[in-house]
This record gives C-alpha cells, sequence and structure tokens, in this order.
C-alpha cells in the first residue's frame, strides 16, 4: 500500500523549525517532544513547545546566515 499524505492546517514544526503543513514524519517529532515533557500540561505545554520550535527557528537563521 503506497504512502500518502493529505494535507493539513499549517502548524508550527519543531522538526523543520517552520510553520508548514505537517506531515507524518513531523506529527512524530511532535508526539516524541510531548513524551519526553510529560510533566507539562496544557496551555504550559503548548507554550513551551512553540517556545522551543521558536529556538529552532532561530538556530536555523543562524545556521544559515
Amino acid at each position: 500500500m503506497p504512502h500518502t499524505v493529505t494535507a493539513t492546517q499549517p502548524t508550527m514544526c519543531l522538526k523543520h523549525g517552520d510553520f508548514h503543513a505537517m506531515d507524518p514524519d513531523c506529527w512524530g517529532a511532535t508526539l516524541d517532544w510531548q513524551l519526553a515533557h510529560p510533566h507539562l500540561e496544557g496551555q504550559d505545554a503548548r507554550d513551551a513547545y512553540l517556545a522551543a520550535v521558536e529556538r529552532q527557528m532561530l538556530d536555523n537563521l543562524v545556521r544559515n546566515s
């Protein structure tokens, strides 16, 4: 059975440090992050995830400049 990817709403992606429609690998990175941070819940978890994505975005900018 071929692997198909369906479009989703653009979302903050930790794997790529970008805002885009995420594929299964991106969602896997998100799940891995959540499993590594079980002590965070609700809004605290969302805020910490977004902060991690922002750090990745900044790292990408520094690396590419």
